[in-house]
């Protein structure tokens, strides 16, 4: 077994980026919907956002907001689509943006690919967010639990009425 003091940055943070037809593909299942509010929790290298403007997707919604928690990475995305005024990227912790908006936030179409965090490699304020979000929405927390399951979870409470969901997520789900 890896121990934390020997996994890579990119590990510790679950920075694993979707290829670019991946997300193409993704996108393309809301081709004809008309989301007004778009949220993508763990924004990476913005290949999401690149599909949806690809599309004219992007030109249609009121607003997407786009998390990072890798603050260069946000930065990046931020240069990139500087100049459209819909787009909103921060630079935190998506557990403390859901913590700060989920009762006041809706958005019509969540997409992404959530991080995937070991329980052992989350900073205690996000195992304690972490354990919140899963309790309060009837699951149990517990030390087995990976963090794309929480982001899951985070998102369908951050849906509006009539939102759309679509995710990266292991076949273990199935399980």
């Amino acid at each position: 077994m890896r121990l934390k003091k020997d996994s890579s940055e990119q590990k510790l943070r679950g920075a694993y980026y979707t290829p670019l037809m991946l997300a193409d593909a993704m996108v393309g299942l809301f081709v004809d919907d008309s989301p007004r509010s778009i949220l993508e929790p763990s924004c990476g290298d913005g290949v999401f956002i690149d599909s949806l403007f690809s599309i004219g997707m992007l030109d249609r919604a009121d607003s997407l907001t786009a998390v990072e928690i890798e603050e260069s990475e946000a930065q990046k995305v931020q240069d990139r689509y500087h100049e459209a005024e819909n787009v909103n990227v921060l630079a935190e912790d998506f557990l403390v943006f859901y913590e700060r908006c989920y009762q006041k936030e809706r958005f019509d179409l969540i997409l992404g690919n959530p991080p995937y965090i070991r329980y052992q490699y989350l900073t205690e304020k996000q195992r304690e967010i972490q354990a919140q979000i899963l309790t309060s929405h009837g699951m149990k927390s517990n030390k087995l639990i990976n963090s794309w399951v929480c982001f899951l979870v985070a998102c369908v409470q951050m849906l509006s009425d009539t939102g759309k969901l679509a995710f990266v997520i292991p076949a273990e789900i199935l399980q």
